[in-house]
């Protein structure tokens, strides 16, 4: 008995020295991480804008792989002076919850309409430290949250009446013209007409019908079709977004595939959508058929509201050859999907610096995440991409590689094209010490002239008044509002839209 307990005094010893270990081994404090993550703002802010009032360690963990800590923390910010996060010139709600190692719903008091001095902001946080000697810690950058993968709802069926179980009913008129275009498939050709032509001819109608058919549907069951992007862009977050508010106020609505700006302006044409998000020079583009658009003008084409703006990005690797863009030059350079709107400024800035497209290796047919990928593989040695900035799948780039944006100047032809110069500001990316100049589109909502008055009022009402903020929403979602709803329009306004905005912008 007497050696059993010796033997369990020994092992709580043992443990209670081990523990002891522990609680003195070295550790981000509180204060340090407080004073890190303040001096983090003033830094990306410039003079001190926000101010931490109160801050609470909340716990950490190892980093994956690295030798340090990721120190969770609950901080109250108070605003110093007036701002703005919603601002296009601005940072934004994205990059401040990078700064802040925030998740899509870890900031709250941001005001629709600004912040004013005194306001508080509440955080749940996060940052990353490095441990580099006995007790010293280096902040360094982490990769933001991923994205909130929100469930879209299914689109309406119409008014179509699914029969009772065992029913056998009689064939309806779209049936029996549904086995006649099944009977011209099986029907011989002549001699002048082979069996690819006849498919290829029957294949058109078809798909011409149905995006038809799909239109007059949605029209009639009040169902509103927004074409958005590729994944991973803003306008697939703005998209997302909606359908979430969409599904909560039960309204039915639809997302037809589509890859970009380009692409939307086909499908609203074809009435296989009754809105899309576009860039305003692509818009700009189809109303007067120029460009690709040539000779086959979008006269019927109006716009809803402005969203923000899109940032024209030439990223490249900081320690490559390429620090202009008349160093693309022979590179291997990722323009964007073919049908995008990234595709059409890519072209317009080699123009405007003559670089004719076969003087470039040009790889496409790759989303930004994938061109991203190529770009830190050393795959490429360079990407444009036209998108809200920050784009997550940059932000969590930068934090693996080290990457550089490159400045791209206006010129009057760039300008004519609709292009306005804005710029980036410092630490929008990790890495990114100092401001970058570039040009940016603004992200309209369009529609046609024919889409009936109640559904823009619907889609209108969804974006600037929603019942509630479903989560997930991101940073291109927050700077659209009402005040710059007008702004960077290049086509006529839809009357609808006009008067739901003169009715709710404040003077």
């Amino acid at each position: 008995m007497v050696q059993r307990l010796t033997r369990w005094r020994t092992l709580a010893c043992a443990l209670l020295a081990a523990l002891m270990l522990a609680a003195c081994a070295p550790k981000p404090d509180a204060e340090l991480v407080r004073e890190a993550v303040q001096q983090q703002l003033d830094a990306a802010f410039g003079a001190r804008v926000l101010q931490i009032e109160s801050f609470r360690r909340a716990g950490s963990q190892p980093l994956s792989g690295r030798d340090g800590r990721l120190v969770y923390f609950s901080a109250e910010l108070k605003l110093m002076s007036d701002y703005h996060f919603g601002e296009w010139d601005k940072h934004n709600v994205g990059t401040l919850a990078n700064l802040l190692g925030a998740g899509p719903k870890g900031i709250t008091g941001l005001g629709g309409n600004g912040n004013l001095k005194g306001d508080t902001l509440r955080v749940n946080g996060s940052a990353a430290f490095l441990h580099e000697g006995t007790n010293e810690w280096k902040l360094v950058p982490t990769a933001p949250a991923p994205a909130v993968d929100t469930a879209l709802p299914q689109a309406a069926a119409g008014a179509a009446v699914l029969p009772r179980p065992k029913e056998a009913p009689q064939p309806s008129e779209a049936e029996l013209a549904l086995d006649e275009l099944r009977a011209l498939l099986r029907a011989p050709t002549g001699p002048t007409l082979s069996t690819a032509e006849r498919d290829a001819i029957v294949t058109e109608v078809a798909q011409s019908a149905v995006r038809q058919a799909r239109a007059r549907l949605a029209r009639s069951a009040d169902t509103i079709t927004l074409a958005a992007g590729p994944a991973s862009g803003a306008y697939e977050e703005v998209a997302r977004a909606l359908a979430a508010r969409a599904a909560q106020a039960e309204v039915s609505f639809e997302l037809p595939d589509s890859d970009g700006s380009v692409g939307n302006i086909r499908l609203l044409a074809d009435g296989a959508a009754q809105f899309a998000l576009v860039q305003n020079d692509v818009a700009m583009a189809a109303y007067q058929g120029q460009g690709r658009f040539g000779g086959a003008a979008q006269p019927e084409l109006r716009a809803v509201a402005s969203l923000f703006p899109e940032a024209v990005q030439l990223v490249v690797r900081a320690d490559g050859p390429i620090k202009t863009v008349a160093d693309l030059a022979g590179r291997r350079v990722d323009l964007g999907l073919p049908h995008s709107g990234t595709r059409a400024n890519a072209m317009a800035i080699l123009a405007a610096h003559r670089l004719a497209p076969d003087s470039l290796q040009i790889v496409s047919g790759n989303t930004l995440a994938q061109a991203t990928e190529l770009l830190v593989q050393g795959k490429i040695d360079a990407l444009f991409t036209t998108v809200h900035a920050p784009a997550r799948a940059l932000q969590r780039a930068a934090v693996r590689s080290r990457l550089a944006l490159i400045d791209i100047l206006p010129t009057d032809a760039l300008r004519a094209s609709g292009l306005v110069p804005l710029k980036l500001p410092a630490r929008t990316y990790a890495g990114q010490a100092e401001p970058v100049q570039t040009l940016a589109t603004t992200a309209l909502l369009v529609t046609r002239s024919d889409v009936p008055t109640k559904q823009v009022d619907t889609l209108l009402e969804l974006l600037f008044e929603p019942a509630s903020t479903p989560r997930g929403e991101g940073a291109a979602m927050a700077q659209i509002n009402t005040s710059t709803a007008r702004e960077g329009v290049t086509i006529p306004f839809m009357p609808a839209a006009q008067t739901y905005l003169e009715r709710h912008t404040k003077r």
